[in-house]
């Protein structure tokens, strides 16, 4: 298992992959407990070649130190980050993370969303606020992030290189007051680091041990690996003036070429200075440290001190690092060099750091987000958990209430069946009575029928110009009443003289009897009769009414008898249809032209009976 207080820290270079473990006393003192360096064959410059040599050297590191399971900080070369140093107007609050943020998009040269960047303040002048801005591609970030994840070690952050050796710096050489200058020559490139007081400044340079390399291999004609051989067991830097050279004439000519390659590192080292001075406001530089592999090049401290006319030494940043029981002192020293990266790693893993910037890959992001959310999602469990509880404990409760009352009630309707069964009978029994009342209620209602139709008959009068002298059923068409004598000439037949009708009377259908007498139609509503005793069955059959009378000789004619007609179609007890179009099917009435000692006019009415009667036949 994984020891919480182990400080773990990788150093992806170029060509040196390294790896340490430290720890922390109680008085906030580093001890280097473990260390280890991998070194990664063939030339650094090509990149197709170094995530795949990347990945075995973090395989072999993690195995020899042991640092699966481990949490890690692990920084990345300067070469492969973008930087710059940016100078803010006085602004407070929230404004001076959007004004670093316009500020990053317009010096970053790739879309924000396609790089992981940070910043940190350099000087927190009021009047004028100096940021330092960083940027890494997320794909190459993801990359080496998933070949160290991949090897059984978590990620905790990821800083860069330039940016640990000042942190360093700064813990080893705490009395380092005037202006100095960290060269660190990487294999592919070079680190220069800037201290100032508080001031940093930072710049990568693409010429470090791998150019020295390529220049030996193409002066020789011979392979990377041959060239990069001869530089570290025969290579030095020639020094110039008076010094004699080499009494090997290929060594003393290899050393040349190496003089040649570094003195390209010395001008771009001295134009970065010249920047420094007059773009950055930085002062000249009183001591030059060196570090990195490609310090440990035989007399390139001397070659600087020729150059620069300055005090020029190795970088030792385990100056404020103690060495556990188990560390080989001398070979830590040896090794002291290459180890400014995991220090400063070390350094910003247990506290706080000068310069403090970091690049979180996609994978880091996600899992600082749901560790984020962790708190939350537990309380929402909990919660949720809680509710369940609190819901099965209520339904537990409302099932016992709910049962206790169903028993209740069920005793309730168990001691009012009896009385249901009653009121049952006594609802049978309130229907005979009702069926038994609606005989009673309808032979009432009949009895008033004629006397309400004759008085709607009546009503329905608008003047004296008129009379009535008949009024009678018919059914189909034909009287129902029964003539007066067997010769049927009495006054006020149906067949009468004084009464004959103005419409055609229709047959009278084969096997039908002349007359029918009304039933009692108490279910209906229809016009009273009484049937005898012993009856035969009865029928529904349409009826109508014949109304037969005069009207008075008049200015208007005819029309007074076609108004009174008009008046009965509205009336309650006739369903009349359309009397507009059809008055003349409804209403007959005699002219009376050229009868001018006429008194009287006969006219005859056959208005449909709305309700129909139910008639009992007649017996012959």
């Amino acid at each position: 298992m994984a020891d919480n207080k182990n400080l773990v820290v990788l150093n992806l270079g170029s060509q040196r992959v390294g790896g340490a473990v430290f720890s922390k006393t109680s008085r906030g003192e580093l001890v280097l407990k473990k260390y280890e360096f991998v070194e990664m064959m063939g030339d650094p410059s090509v990149d197709a070649t170094r995530l795949p040599q990347l990945k075995v050297a973090v395989a072999e590191l993690a195995d020899n130190l042991k640092l699966k399971g481990h949490q890690a900080w692990y920084a990345v070369a300067g070469h492969l980050v973008f930087s710059r140093f940016v100078k803010l107007p006085p602004v407070q609050g929230e404004r001076v993370g959007q004004i670093v943020e316009f500020e990053a998009r317009q010096q970053v040269p790739f879309p924000l969303n396609e790089v992981a960047w940070d910043y940190d303040f350099i000087t927190e002048d009021p009047v004028e606020k100096e940021v330092m801005i960083v940027a890494m591609k997320m794909d190459a970030l993801n990359e080496i992030n998933d070949i160290v994840s991949n090897n059984g070690v978590k990620t905790v952050g990821v800083d860069l290189a330039p940016t640990c050796v000042y942190n360093a710096f700064r813990y080893s050489y705490p009395d380092a007051d005037e202006p100095c200058v960290i060269v660190d020559l990487g294999a592919r490139s070079t680190n220069l680091i800037f201290a100032e007081g508080e001031k940093m400044f930072t710049r990568n340079i693409l010429v470090g041990g791998a150019s020295v390399t390529g220049a030996i291999a193409k002066e020789f004609g011979y392979g990377f690996g041959d060239a990069e051989n001869q530089k570290c067991t025969q290579g030095f830097v020639a020094l110039g003036g008076t010094v004699e050279d080499h009494a090997d004439a290929g060594i003393a000519a290899l050393s040349k070429v190496i003089r040649n390659a570094v003195t390209r590192l010395h001008g771009e080292v001295l134009r970065t200075i010249t920047h420094f001075r007059s773009q950055q406001g930085g002062s000249q530089p009183k001591r030059i440290f060196l570090c990195g592999g490609g310090s440990q090049l035989a007399y390139l401290a001397e070659f600087f001190q020729e150059k620069f006319k300055l005090p020029v030494e190795i970088f030792n940043p385990l100056r404020g690092v103690q060495l556990a029981p188990g560390v080989n002192a001398e070979a830590a020293a040896a090794d002291a060099h290459g180890m400014a990266e995991m220090v400063g790693l070390a350094l910003r893993s247990s506290g706080s750091c000068p310069v403090e910037v970091e690049l979180v890959p996609d994978a880091v992001e996600l899992s600082r987000d749901t560790a984020r959310r962790a708190p939350a999602l537990v309380m929402a469990g909990l919660c949720t958990w809680a509710m369940f509880g609190a819901g099965i404990a209520y339904f537990n409760k409302a099932g016992e209430a709910t049962q206790s009352r169903v028993a209740e009630v069920e005793a309730k309707v168990e001691s009012l069946k009896d009385l249901s069964n009653n009121l049952a009978q006594i609802d049978v029994e309130l229907n005979d009575l009702k069926a038994q009342s609606a005989q009673f209620e309808a032979a009432v209602n009949d009895r008033s029928y004629w006397v309400r139709m004759l008085t709607d008959l009546n009503n329905k009068f608008d003047s004296d110009l008129l009379w009535l002298t008949l009024i009678e059923p018919l059914k189909d068409g034909r009287s129902m009443t029964l003539p007066q004598t067997p010769e049927g000439a009495a006054m006020g037949s149906a067949t009468g003289s004084g009464n004959s009708s103005l419409f055609e009377t229709p047959p009278a259908a084969e096997g039908a009897d002349a007359f029918v007498k009304p039933a009692d139609p108490a279910a209906t509503g229809s016009p009273p009769t009484s049937a005898p005793t012993g009856a035969p069955p009865t029928v529904v059959a349409p009826y109508s009414l014949r109304i037969m009378g005069l009207y008075r000789r008049n200015d208007e004619g005819q029309e007074v008898v076609y108004r009174y007609a008009r008046a009965l179609a509205s009336s309650e007890f006739f369903a009349v249809e359309n009397i507009a179009e059809k008055l003349g099917d409804y209403c007959k009435a005699e002219s009376g032209a050229g009868e001018e000692e006429r008194y009287a006019y006969k006219f005859e009415l056959r208005l449909p009976l709305k309700n129909p009667m139910e008639m009992t036949l007649q017996a012959k």
